[in-house]
C-alpha cells in the first residue's frame, strides 16, 4: 500500500477533481465557534450513552435544530450544488465520536454496501482537528467508480460489510487529515476507513448525507428526506 497525505483541490475550479477521485476536501467551511458549539451539544446529547465509540443517527425530520443548521448551511450547500447538482435532498446525519480508549481503525468499506440505490454523498465534518494520531480518515482515490463485493464480518468494531486489507495491496491510500471546520465530501462508493485513535483523547466529527433529488432512488434506507432550496454558490454567509 502507498500512503500519501491529501491535498485540497481549489473549490473555484470545476468539479473534475471530485469526478476523478470521488472526494474533495473543503477547507474552513465552518468557524471554530460553530464546531465548538456542535461538539458541546453532541457531548451533552450522547453523555448517557456508554461504550468506547458511538454513532447516533438522526433522520432529517428528527435532527436537532443546531445540527440541521450545520448540515444545511449555505456554505456547505454551495459546494454540494457543484458536486451533486442544484436539487439536493438531505437524508440524515450523525455525530460520531471515537473515544480515547478506541485504538483500532475502522475497516475499509463503501457506504453504498449499506445503503444501495442511487448515489449518496456525505460530508465528514471535523468538529475538532482530525489527525492521523487521533484517527482521521483515509481514502482510496478513484475507488468510487464501481461498487465492490464486501465480506460479511461480525466483531466488536461493528462494520458488518468490509473490504479486507489483503484485497488492497496494490492500491494507493491517501490520508485525509482535517482542521476543525473542514469537510471531506465523498461519494458513497469511495473506499474509506480510519486510522486508530492513539491520541489518548476523544475525537468528534459530524456526518450528514445527501442525494440528488432529480435521480430516482430505490434505496429503502430512508423513509423521509428534506429538499434543500438552491442557494447562491457565491454566497458566503
Amino acid at each position: 500500500m502507498q500512503i500519501h497525505n491529501s491535498s485540497s483541490p481549489p473549490l473555484g475550479q470545476d468539479v473534475s477533481s471530485f469526478h476523478e477521485n470521488g472526494y474533495i476536501i473543503a477547507p474552513a467551511v465552518y468557524t471554530p465557534e460553530e464546531m465548538a458549539a456542535c461538539k458541546r451539544s453532541a457531548q451533552e446529547l450522547t453523555e448517557s450513552q456508554s461504550g468506547p465509540s458511538g454513532v447516533f443517527v438522526w433522520m432529517c425530520d428528527t435532527i436537532p435544530s443546531l445540527f440541521e443548521g450545520i448540515a444545511c448551511h449555505s456554505r456547505l450547500m454551495a459546494i454540494l450544488q457543484v458536486v451533486i447538482g442544484p436539487r439536493i435532498e438531505f437524508l440524515s446525519a450523525k455525530p460520531v465520536f471515537k473515544s480515547a480508549q478506541v485504538n483500532f481503525p475502522s475497516p475499509w468499506h463503501q457506504d453504498q454496501a449499506y445503503w444501495g440505490g442511487a448515489p449518496k454523498y456525505s460530508a465528514w465534518i471535523a468538529l475538532e482537528d482530525a489527525t492521523r494520531e487521533n484517527g482521521c480518515l483515509k481514502v482510496i482515490p478513484g475507488s468510487h467508480r464501481s461498487a465492490l463485493d464486501h465480506a460479511a464480518v461480525q466483531d466488536k468494531i461493528g462494520f458488518g460489510n468490509r473490504i479486507l486489507d489483503e484485497d488492497l495491496i496494490n492500491e494507493t491510500i491517501v490520508d485525509a487529515p482535517l482542521n476543525a471546520g473542514d469537510a471531506l465530501i465523498f461519494h458513497d462508493c469511495l473506499l474509506h476507513s480510519s486510522h486508530p485513535n492513539l491520541s489518548g483523547r476523544d475525537r468528534w466529527s459530524f456526518i450528514p448525507t445527501y442525494r440528488n433529488a432529480d435521480l430516482p432512488d430505490p434505496s429503502t434506507a430512508w423513509s423521509t428526506s428534506k429538499h434543500i432550496a438552491p442557494c447562491d454558490p457565491n454566497h458566503n454567509s
